[in-house]
């Protein structure tokens, strides 16, 4: 007869079995919960929140209280009543200290309004006056230069005698240099499209075709290519460089959705305080690899794997990186694991205090060298220890995890720059270049050609140079335009914006 009986020993241990298959697939779903709900935070947060990773001890909902938000009817009329009407005058408050007026600047013309009083001064002694000085503005206005050149006749019939043009950046053309050079400035640096400009320049009186005014950028363009391949050479030609990229979208018909995605690749030199924009299709190695095929020397980038894939063993090129991305990984973290990411922030902070100490100190590199070797290589040390100790700490797809690896595979990049005071100890430099890109990207959002991108790229390169000299830009663009025709190849470097004097007239 056969043996029904049940094996409850069996049925236990598969019960258990599927029990604990349940408990580890149910685990790994709150993970990947968590995982989800850290990337949803902090979208919300790049969306809503502030952009500041600075750590203060903000007050929380929790600490709120569930009471109404808003102000009721009888608070408005209470507030009402606190604020000074217009028949009023309000109680002078006493100055603090430091706050004073803004004084304005000597160089500025003085046009003098005297205000006597409104009762007879006959008999009067003057023992003195009051002056107040305000800031005035007179709106921009256009006019019209005349150049005239008289005509004289030789003797003898030996023909005309008559001035010489000075160089013109559009020969024949309308536009001085003025006017071209405040077509571009208006667009690169303040960001404002050229419809906006040309609405603001017929109000002044000036009817510009929208047509008329592009084919003036572009040809003013033209006139600084041979400054622009300067720039490139230039560039390419540090021994350090601080690399990043943006994107760009550009008008393209044969695109499917007729705007390409572009990029623009930025090179900056924090020694020789230049900047280069080059425009190119993608994301790809392309980019990079053909723009620094001849370099020689440290390039600092943030994470992006097109640069270790290039340049991770590279014989000539030493890749460093940048200290303040990898500060906001653990800035993410701190919902993880407070403690310790706080840990690992105020030991950052340390670094910071101190370059910030040495700008403020305007430490030679020679110094800085000096400083970051007793000061920040121990912190660089601690730092290293922990990242050491704690990489199998956390799960590596929590923001912990990912904090740690991302710091601990990059470490002896993020530590390079003690090595040598004129590197940086991040990105934030070549990052703070991008930022009239980006206002750009929001005031006309695309380019309208890949050719239009091209000329962008050059552009926003002198600009940026600028910006990093304190060099007006206005100035330097129109006294360039003036001078590049006839300047002397040989001496093309000295109207880069790292040296420029302007001509004495």
């Amino acid at each position: 007869m056969e043996n029904t009986s049940t094996d409850y020993k069996k049925l236990y241990e598969q019960e258990l079995e599927a029990h604990r298959e349940s408990l580890l697939t149910i685990s790994k779903k709150e993970e990947k919960i968590t995982d989800l709900q850290f990337e949803l935070d902090k979208l919300r947060k790049y969306i809503f929140g502030s952009k500041s990773e600075k750590r203060t001890g903000n007050v929380g909902l929790n600490q709120m209280g569930l009471f109404e938000l808003g102000t009721t009817q009888a608070v408005q009329e209470e507030l009402s009543e606190s604020v000074s009407t217009p028949q009023q005058k309000p109680t002078p408050k006493k100055r603090a200290k430091g706050s004073g007026r803004m004084s304005l600047p000597e160089e500025l013309r003085r046009e003098e309004v005297v205000i006597q009083p409104s009762e007879s001064t006959e008999g009067c002694v003057q023992i003195g006056q009051e002056v107040t000085e305000v800031l005035e503005v007179t709106p921009a206005s256009f006019y019209v230069k005349r150049y005239v050149r008289p005509k004289y006749a030789r003797p003898n019939g030996e023909g005309i005698l008559i001035g010489t043009l000075p160089d013109r950046v559009i020969e024949k053309g309308i536009p001085s240099e003025s006017v071209v050079a405040q077509l571009v400035v208006d667009k690169y640096v303040y960001g404002m499209p050229l419809h906006r400009q040309l609405d603001k320049y017929s109000k002044m009186g000036v009817r510009i075709p929208a047509s008329s005014a592009s084919d003036w950028i572009m040809r003013g363009w033209q006139q600084l290519v041979p400054l622009w391949e300067l720039l490139r050479v230039i560039v390419t030609n540090q021994k350090y460089l601080q690399v990043d990229e943006t994107p760009i979208k550009v008008l393209d018909r044969d695109h499917k959705k007729g705007i390409h995605q572009g990029y623009m690749w930025l090179y900056h030199a924090p020694v020789d305080r230049l900047v280069l924009f080059d425009y190119r299709k993608g994301r790809d190695q392309s980019g990079p690899r053909e723009m620094l095929a001849d370099f020689r020397g440290i390039i600092q980038t943030d994470g992006y794997q097109v640069y270790h894939s290039l340049y991770g063993d590279h014989e000539h090129i030493h890749l460093t990186f940048c200290m303040a991305h990898a500060r906001r990984k653990f800035v993410d973290a701190i919902k993880d694991d407070q403690k310790q990411a706080n840990y690992i922030l105020d030991e950052m902070q340390l670094l910071y205090v101190l370059e910030g100490k040495m700008r403020e100190e305007k430490l030679g590199w020679e110094q800085r060298t000096k400083e970051r070797k007793e000061h920040a290589s121990p912190v660089l040390e601690r730092l290293g220890k922990w990242l050491e100790e704690n990489q199998y700490s956390y799960r590596p797809e929590s923001p912990m995890g990912k904090a740690i690896t991302y710091a601990h595979k990059r470490w002896a990049g993020l530590s390079a720059y003690v090595l040598h005071g004129q590197m940086e100890i991040d990105n934030n430099l070549v990052e703070n270049a991008v930022r009239p890109l980006a206002v750009g990207r929001k005031a006309f959002l695309f380019a309208g050609s890949h050719k239009a991108a091209e000329m962008t790229a050059a552009m926003y390169s002198f600009m940026a140079s600028c910006k990093k000299n304190k060099v007006n830009e206005f100035d330097w663009l129109k006294d360039v335009f003036e001078r590049i025709q006839s300047h002397k190849q040989k001496d093309l470097y000295q109207l880069l914006p790292s040296n420029w004097e302007p001509a004495c007239r």
